[in-house]
């Protein structure tokens, strides 16, 4: 499941303690690319459960609720 994904920002996310502490202690990181609330996760990965191992995909607007289309399947 690979994803082509658009960055708007250059560098690092610093995660501070207080941040840590509004998370409970716990963080989870975006690796879709596809969270409203980056870099946490927001569980949107689940739109991508069923995407197949070999074939690159493109949500319109890196969002889960984007239409989904396939941009190279090998």
């Amino acid at each position: 499941m690979t994803r082509k994904i658009t960055h708007d920002k250059e560098g690092p996310y610093v995660i501070d303690e207080d941040e840590l502490a509004d998370q409970g202690g716990t963080v989870a990181v975006c690796q879709c690319g596809l969270s409203a609330n980056k870099p946490h996760c927001d569980g949107s990965h689940q739109a991508a459960a069923d995407e197949d191992e070999d074939v690159v995909y493109e949500y319109e607007g890196d969002d889960d609720e984007g239409e989904r289309t396939v941009v190279s399947d090998n």
